[in-house]
């Protein structure tokens, strides 16, 4: 009987913290986040260097430009974004950059999360 309940309480706890991973931002205060001024230099600068995803790389995917970023970006969706789902990526394969390099700094990744959020404007 103990352990009945106490897989209960641990499939609730699970649910609980996978669910509220999930809610949606309020970002009614938010500043609007340009693509050319605050999105494209973090990526150019942690993702789109020689080796990584430039055009001159081995990696299929070049994020030089708007287009080829909104290739792995859903507007609107950070959780259905390729892009937001692997720069908040702790370990794996999916994780970028990947180890040993560093993550994106908290404000990066906040910066990408708003663009995105926001309609993942060309602006």
């Amino acid at each position: 009987m103990k352990i009945k309940r106490l897989l209960f309480f641990s499939i609730a706890i699970i649910a609980m913290v996978y669910t509220s991973c999930r809610h949606e931002a309020d970002l009614s205060n938010a500043p609007v986040i340009s693509f050319s001024n605050d999105v494209q230099p973090i990526i150019t600068t942690r993702c789109a260097m020689d080796g990584c995803h430039s055009a001159y790389s081995h990696e299929k995917l070049s994020l030089e430009t708007y287009e080829e970023v909104m290739k792995i970006v859903k507007a609107g969706k950070i959780h259905s974004s390729d892009l937001y789902e692997t720069i908040t990526a702790l370990n794996g394969e999916k994780r970028m950059p990947p180890l040993p390099d560093s993550r994106l700094a908290d404000k990066q990744i906040l910066k990408i999360m708003i663009w995105i959020e926001q309609g993942a404007k060309n602006n």
